[in-house]
């Protein structure tokens, strides 16, 4: 466990120096995301993480998430990083998405690469909240489901 720890604890350290320094290269205003769901494999499992999204234009966003769970019996521990495009459609408040990036994964002591494409939309609840499904499709079943709660900022 100890040698695992050290081997994340450093990519961790990076990728959260990285989300906190995105704000200066975009606009202002951007989300944080938490959520939890289902990896669409098999043996499945399940993730739960949360995501910075950082808003580079009115339509693209760059995401920064991080997820851990369990897949089969073994730990997962996700990183990635993703661009959305957000459909700004005028006759709704309703935010559909595409997204597409790159992710590195830990699964059982094994660490694997992968694109990733996806979809998603933001269905606005009260005061910059919104409830968020989305689809994500990678390599290794890391493909998953997940319902979040986001927070605009």
């Amino acid at each position: 466990m100890t040698f695992r720890l050290q081997r994340v604890l450093p990519v961790l350290a990076i990728f959260l120096g990285m989300s906190l320094s995105l704000p200066a290269w975009g606009q202002s205003t951007g989300n944080w995301t938490l959520f939890g769901g289902a990896l669409l494999s098999n043996p499945s499992g399940f993730v739960v993480g949360g995501g910075l999204g950082l808003n580079l234009t009115r339509h693209v966003d760059f995401e920064p998430t991080i997820a851990f769970g369990r897949k089969g019996g073994n730990g997962v521990f996700t990183l990635d990083g993703s661009f959305l495009y957000n459909f700004h459609l005028s006759s709704t408040r309703i935010v559909p998405y595409v997204l597409g990036g790159v992710g590195l994964a830990e699964i059982g002591g094994i660490t694997h690469g992968s694109p990733i494409v996806g979809f998603g939309a933001r269905f606005p609840l009260h005061d910059g909240f919104y409830v968020r499904p989305e689809v994500r499709i990678a390599g290794d079943g890391l493909s998953r489901f997940t319902i979040g709660i986001s927070k605009s900022f």
